[in-house]
C-alpha cells in the first residue's frame, strides 16, 4: 500500500501590528485592482500506509523574497492559523483524531 498526498495552498491576507494597533495594507495592480496577498499558505496531508492515520504540515509564508539559508520549518504554523486567516476550515473531512502527526509534532488528540 502506498501513501497519498494531497495539497491545499491559496492567498491569505493578513494584517500587521504597529503601536499596539492592526493594520491591513494591500497593494492593488493592473488596470482591474486586483488585490496582491500579503501571504500564502500550503497544508500537506499526507495519507499514512494502511490508510488509517494521517500527517499534515501547515505553512504561511509571507509574499516577499525569502532569504535561501531560511530552513522550511520556521514557516510553519498551527491549522487553526490559516483557517482562521483563509475564513474557511482545511480539510474538515478529517478529524484531529484521525491526524498522528501535526507539523513533525505527534497529536495528542489521536487515536489510534
Amino acid at each position: 500500500v502506498s501513501t497519498q498526498s494531497t495539497g491545499l495552498t491559496g492567498p491569505l491576507y493578513l494584517p500587521t501590528v504597529a503601536s499596539g494597533e492592526k493594520y491591513l495594507k494591500l497593494q492593488l495592480i493592473g488596470s482591474g485592482n486586483v488585490t496582491v496577498p500579503t501571504h500564502f499558505f500550503k497544508v500537506l496531508l499526507v495519507t499514512e500506509r494502511g490508510g488509517g492515520a494521517y500527517q499534515m504540515e501547515c505553512y504561511v509564508m509571507p509574499n516577499e523574497p525569502i532569504r535561501d539559508d531560511l530552513p522550511i520549518t520556521s514557516f510553519l504554523v498551527p491549522k487553526t492559523a490559516i483557517e482562521k486567516g483563509a475564513g474557511f476550515f482545511v480539510f474538515e473531512f478529517v478529524a484531529d483524531s484521525q491526524i498522528r502527526k501535526i507539523n513533525g509534532n505527534i497529536n495528542p488528540d489521536f487515536i489510534a
